[in-house]
């Protein structure tokens, strides 16, 4: 009975030993399996890091590339790409009329007394037909007339970019048109429409004077004006 219970206690002795060892050994490749994890984790890194200092790098040689484009560029002729659209981008607001401009050209003068008022019709036909003459430049009491200008009457006030004058008042056209054409053509043709007009509204105490300016200067259109707005315009992409 002791041998048998003597193996008994060896056995179970041997069995924990044997679990402690066991145990030890997981342990082992626990921490093993842990560091090669770690291992991995920080390798990953390390490569996702060069990849975006690469990136980086292409960025800024692409900007460095720029930035010296642009330099030769400012620093070079007139005909360098950059003074060209800076050109471009003046003759545009030229013609957009968004600066002021000067040159040869002519200035109708109307005026209306009471009971006759300025008519809208009148201005109208005016710019209408200095647009047909090839104006490149018109305003009207100082307002420059453009693609988006309205004119109408409303009461006793004319509208012009939403500007009101009295129509009571005088008004003043200018126009700036091909030099050579105002005497011989520009000039009898507008005495031709003002008699037409005037005998229109026969009764009526109307005042129109047509005559060639050699330094006619026509304002830029202002930036608070209606016919400036296009902050609903987007791009079609």
């Amino acid at each position: 009975m002791r041998i048998k219970y003597g193996r008994s206690i060896f056995v179970i002795i041997v069995c924990v030993v044997l679990g402690i060892l066991l145990a030890l050994q997981m342990s082992n490749l626990n921490r093993r399996s842990r560091s090669r994890d770690s291992l991995q984790e920080l390798q990953n890194s390390i490569i996702e890091y060069q990849k975006k200092n690469q990136e980086l790098d292409q960025r800024n040689d692409q900007l460095y590339n720029y930035i010296r484009t642009l330099e030769n560029e400012l620093s070079g002729s007139e005909t360098g790409a950059i003074a060209k659209i800076i050109e471009e981008k003046e003759s545009f607001a030229i013609f957009a009329g968004l600066r002021k401009v000067e040159n040869e050209g002519l200035i109708i003068t109307l005026s209306s007394k009471a009971p006759a008022r300025m008519r809208d019709s009148v201005l109208r036909q005016f710019t209408n037909e200095l647009a047909s003459l090839g104006a490149q430049a018109v305003s009207i009491n100082g307002e420059r007339k453009v693609a988006t200008t309205e004119i109408r009457a409303v009461d006793d006030q004319i509208l012009i970019n939403g500007v009101r004058f009295d129509r009571n008042g005088t008004f003043e056209i200018r126009a700036i048109v091909d030099p050579d054409t105002i005497d011989n053509y520009v000039i009898p043709y507008l005495e031709n429409v003002k008699a037409a007009i005037l005998q229109e509204l026969t009764g009526e105490n109307w005042t129109i004077t047509i005559k060639h300016e050699l330094k006619v200067v026509i304002p830029a259109l202002s930036e608070d004006r209606i016919s400036y707005q296009k902050d609903l315009l987007f791009p079609v992409e």
